[in-house]
């Protein structure tokens, strides 16, 4: 639901102006407010999203300024950052003129910009005066002198742990379809031992009450004036915004959870508002001066005035812009000035392709296979391979999306078989029913002991003791897929179990349309997903597949394979136009891109069919996945100089309980490249690129492209935002450093057991990322493009604000041309401008800790 956030809060004001009564509706006020609020929702469901998307409907550089101007946010680096870059050269001086042109400024005004771009100054990107550190709420705690944040936030917080608990908890908090607040109506008024700080009779009597009338009664003591109760309850939930997120999620989606629970922002609103009160009583009486009491109010920021009030830092903006056009540059004229691919060798027949999914850490995995087989071709699909459903996995307690976001699946696909049977001896899977005290303690103290023997090892053998532990995201490929649909009947939740041959041959054809491969088949097609299994990780689905809504692929891969190999399916095809020869045989694999292992499922299809290119494709894999952890170690600090020890290092990183980074995962993500592969072929681009294949030639249109912007712009955009500004905040829009993290019940992460969850990304899965707009290319004329952008929806929303970049790059003569909500911009690259060449590749492995810019690959990297 979008909401006009420039007159949303104007009402209230205006009736007070002219004499009108003031009148406060509660759901009125939580709808307003929960816009406002992080849509981060389970650690298991960790889904990339554009932090920022309150302020998405404003462009760019004013929506940052206005989210500082709430949540009291950094907007862009420090200056001397800048600077430095410049200094370095990866800021250009053509890359800062351009920007100073795009600054709005001209004449005087500009030329004064320009003579202060280079003045030192350490303080300019200090956050703004805010709502969330600076409003109506800090005002009253200040002049009271009481620390309500520090007196409410551990009672809160241990109810709203205890009460959401996933499975933590031996115990569970609420009974039986118990809400929230009538578990803590219970607990306040039958409590063999008092909670505080309800027990006061005030407190006890006032929960009699329903969580409307309780709010209104807090407020009218706490607050006082009608028109700032919806503010002053917005700076409440903003001292916590990961718990007050995690809240609204809930109640927007209950299903997200694993044990469903009831509750609602307005019942967390009660709870809270009663608890502060009963310290504010505690501490000044009832007498206490409210908000509407205080000296100055005038004078504190107003949330209705945030949308015009907030002043776009213009200096610091002119130079983000120059970084990002300096680095997306680099790309463009990679592109314009590479030489024309060489031709297929006629005499080494295509024998193998395979499918990736675009994610950028399978940008460099694409570049080993090709160079080590020139007769392997590769193509790029979002990682879901275009087969949208539910999926519940043999140990699985109920279904998961395996589709973007913005995809609503009507299907449900469950495992079949028997998994395998654990070990006894695996200490990690034995569970105790035993709940009561004495069983207890026996337990503790007979097997204590072995539990403490064991500790002892890990903490002096972490390696070998990490064999016994299941891994996160770890697929076994040991059932069948479900995947044919018998009856037309739905299930109980309204899914229909599996797909009918036509809507199996609607998404393999549709997948294979998008990408371009609707002939000349291979013997072999691999479809290869991805996943990360690491031990010290509690963010690992923020390290899967984003197009599977932060899973692993692989129950995608392995459907797309089935239904592609399955005759039926291939003779609609055929009646489509899409021949699949009869000894074409799908196989699905998983890159594990934290160990850089890969796993091929469904083993009985490896026998019979395409056996040599399969060996020839695992034997070629194997050494590309050697070569690309001898590419991603370069970025960690202890990796090994010796190169033949790469590989050994990054599985180590994974499984030692005690390295803060398996991966680096999407850091230092920039591109979008919609294409054929030819265009980026033979571009060394350094991880840092989305690829996904399209051929602009059998899209006339522009309709395959409406699908294809559809899956990108928000899963590529919303890992790339929430990269960038994890990078630009970490405190405010990241998680902080990951070391004195918690898991809290399942849901999410905090420092120490009562502290607020942490949203965003950690800092170490950002410290070396460079915060810049992803940028879409596509090789595709303006005008084609112009047709799809009139069709995908609330999506041009990121292209008009440029909370992404669109260029288009024409195939004819690889013209560029730069989107803009005004219209296209030819993109005028200096004439001398080239792209540097790799003249010994093997040097690129040996330069740490910074990223290298686009080069053209004149052999193979060795």
């Amino acid at each position: 639901m979008k909401i006009d956030m420039d007159n949303v809060y104007k009402t209230a004001d205006d009736l007070e102006k002219h004499g009108q009564t003031v009148s406060f509706n509660v759901d009125n006020a939580i709808a307003h407010i929960a816009h406002w609020l992080p849509t981060q929702g389970p650690i298991k469901d960790f889904i990339h999203h554009n932090t920022l998307h309150s302020v998405q409907h404003f462009p760019f550089h004013h929506g940052v300024a206005v989210a500082a101007k709430i949540f009291g946010a950094r907007s862009y680096l420090p200056l001397n950052d800048y600077q430095d870059l410049y200094s370095k050269g990866r800021i250009t001086p053509a890359a800062l003129d351009w920007a100073v042109k795009r600054s709005g400024l001209i004449g005087k005004p500009q030329d004064e910009l320009v003579g202060r771009l280079f003045v030192r100054d350490a303080h300019s990107h200090y956050p703004p005066i805010s709502i969330a550190t600076n409003g109506i709420r800090t005002a009253l705690l200040t002049y009271l002198e009481v620390d309500l944040n520090g007196r409410v936030h551990p009672v809160l917080f241990r109810l709203l742990s205890n009460f959401l608990d996933q499975g933590i908890s031996r115990w569970t908090m609420p009974k039986s379809g118990e809400g929230f607040w009538d578990c803590v109506l219970r607990l306040v008024h039958n409590s063999f031992l008092p909670l505080y700080p309800f027990h006061d009779h005030r407190l006890r009597e006032l929960f009699l009450e329903t969580p409307d009338t309780v709010i209104r009664i807090c407020l009218e003591k706490i607050v006082g004036d009608k028109t700032l109760y919806e503010q002053y309850i917005l700076e409440m939930l903003l001292a916590h915004p990961g718990w007050s997120g995690m809240v609204n999620m809930i109640e927007q989606a209950p299903n997200i959870l694993l044990v469903p629970r009831s509750i609602s922002l307005k019942e967390l609103i009660a709870v809270e508002l009663a608890c502060e009160l009963a310290f504010l009583y505690k501490k000044k009486g009832e007498a206490f001066e409210g908000i509407s009491q205080l000296p100055q109010l005038a004078n504190i920021p107003r949330l209705s005035e945030v949308a015009s009030s907030a002043k776009v830092a213009v200096r610091l903006k002119v130079w983000h812009e120059a970084m990002e056009w300096a680095l997306h540059t680099e790309l463009l004229r990679a592109l314009k000035t590479q030489a024309p691919a060489p031709k297929p060798d006629a005499a080494i027949p295509l024998r193998i392709q395979s499918v990736f999914c675009i994610d950028d850490r399978e940008c460099s995995i694409r570049r080993h296979l090709e160079s080590l087989n020139p007769a392997i071709e590769t193509f790029g699909a979002a990682g879901f391979f275009g087969i949208d459903f539910l999926y519940q996995g043999l140990d699985d307690a109920y279904p998961v999306a395996q589709c973007p976001v913005v995809i609503t699946p009507n299907h449900l696909v469950m495992e079949s078989g028997n998994p395998p049977k654990p070990k006894d001896s695996d200490f990690s899977n034995m569970h105790f029913r035993a709940h009561s005290l004495l069983r207890g303690w026996l337990f503790t103290q007979t097997l204590g002991l072995g539990y403490a023997i064991r500790l002892a090892w890990n903490v002096f053998s972490p390696t070998a003791s990490m064999a016994k532990i299941q891994k996160l995201s770890e697929i076994k490929p040991h059932s069948k897929l479900h995947l044919l649909r018998e009856s037309d009947v739905p299930t109980k939740d309204g899914y229909l179990l599996g797909f009918s041959f036509k809507e199996m041959a609607d998404r393999v054809g549709g997948l294979l349309t998008n990408i371009g491969l609707t002939d000349n088949f291979a013997a072999l097609v691999v479809i290869v997903a991805h996943g990360s299994s690491s031990v010290n990780n509690p963010h690992f689905a923020a390290y899967d597949c984003g197009a599977c809504s932060g899973k692993p692929g692989s129950p995608n891969a392995r459907a797309f394979a089935w239904m592609a190999n399955h005759e039926s399916v291939r003779k609609i095809l055929r009646e489509r136009g899409i021949d699949i020869p009869t000894n074409t045989r799908f196989i699905a694999a998983l890159h594990n891109t934290s160990r850089d292992e890969a796993t091929y499922f469904d083993a009985e299809l490896h026998e019979t069919f395409a056996f040599k290119e399969l060996e020839a494709f695992k034997a070629t894999m194997t050494q590309a996945l050697e070569r690309n952890a001898k590419e991603r170690c370069r970025w960690f600090e202890l990796s090994p100089k010796a190169h033949n020890k790469a590989h050994q290092h990054v599985r180590a990183r994974a499984s030692s309980i005690f390295e803060p980074r398996p991966e680096y995962n999407h850091s230092n993500n920039l591109y979008c490249v919609v294409g054929k592969r030819e265009l980026t072929k033979n571009l060394f681009l350094d991880r840092r690129a989305f690829l996904h294949s399209y051929a602009a030639e059998t899209d006339p249109t522009g309709s395959i492209l409406v699908k294809i912007l559809g899956a990108i712009i928000p899963v590529c955009g919303g890992i790339n935002l929430e990269y960038l500004f994890s990078r630009i905040d970490n405190s405010v829009y990241g998680a902080g450093t990951k070391l004195p993290h918690n898991v809290i019940g399942l849901l999410g992460v905090a420092n120490g057991v009562e502290g607020d969850l942490r949203t965003g990304l950690p800092q170490q899965m950002i410290e070396v990322h460079e915060p810049a707009r992803l940028l879409i290319v596509i090789e595709q004329s303006p005008e084609v493009i112009d047709q799809s952008l009139a069709n995908i929806g609330d999506l041009k929303e990121w292209l008009d604000n440029e909370w992404v970049r669109l260029v288009a790059c024409r195939p004819t003569d690889r013209q560029q041309f730069l989107f803009t909500a005004t219209g296209w911009e030819t993109i005028d690259l200096p004439v001398d401008a080239s792209s540097p060449l790799f003249t010994r590749p093997e040097q690129v492995f040996d330069v740490q800790n910074q990223t290298i810019p686009a080069h053209q690959l004149t052999r193979s990297l060795s």
